[in-house]
């Protein structure tokens, strides 16, 4: 009888540790803040994009339209200084960007022959309002955007998962943002080669804003 007292006693405790552990590993979720960003405001864009990029400690990927229209991030001359600035001070520093447009934007310009940046053109793109975003660090922050192409009407939030606990944010930004990465990652290899995009059907899901 004292040795089965013994194993309930055993089995108990495990049960109470493990259902904590699985309470700490779900409580991280709370961490992780979503933030709308205002429609329409040009200089909010801008100041976002470069906060962003100075808060990235070794790498950002980058994908947007990339048109080149007025009032283009990629013409504005505060975020090449920026861009610039990071990999000055940054060696390592590695910045990916994949564009659903060929277009002569100054961005492709100063920074085609920069060993640091990598700009592809995206292979297959939709034209009805899909998802665009910037995420640093493997996924420790991100800025996520929605529009149609030309448009300048946005939907736009932050995703931040830097206040998620360092053992867990891995876990946490491939749930969050996994979606994205994956994209990306499939895209930025189809697009290796390619000078033109071609529009054609969805490869993102879409995402409640």
């Amino acid at each position: 009888m004292a040795f089965l007292g013994w194993v309930a006693a055993v089995i108990s405790t495990a049960c109470v540790v493990f259902t904590f552990w699985l309470l700490h590993r779900a409580f991280q979720y709370l961490y992780v803040t979503v933030s709308p960003v205002p429609i329409n405001n040009y200089e909010l864009v801008v100041r976002d994009f470069i906060a962003l990029l100075e808060e990235a400690r070794t790498s950002m990927i980058l994908y947007d339209d990339g048109n080149n229209m007025v009032g283009s991030l990629y013409n504005d001359s505060r975020v090449i200084d920026a861009v610039r600035s990071k990999l000055r001070a940054n060696p390592d520093f590695e910045l990916r960007c994949l564009f659903n447009c060929n277009d002569d934007v100054e961005f492709r310009k100063q920074f085609a022959d920069e060993p640091q940046v990598d700009i592809r053109t995206r292979s297959v793109m939709d034209n009805d309002g899909r998802i665009h975003y910037k995420i640093i660090d493997g996924g420790l922050k991100a800025y996520l955007s929605q529009h149609n192409l030309g448009s300048r009407r946005r939907q736009s939030k932050i995703v931040d998962c830097s206040n998620v606990s360092k053992r867990h944010r891995s876990r946490i930004a491939e749930y969050v943002l996994g979606r994205y990465k994956m994209d990306f990652a499939l895209a930025f290899e189809a697009a290796k080669g390619r000078t033109e995009a071609t529009p054609n059907g969805r490869t993102t899901p879409p995402m409640a804003f």
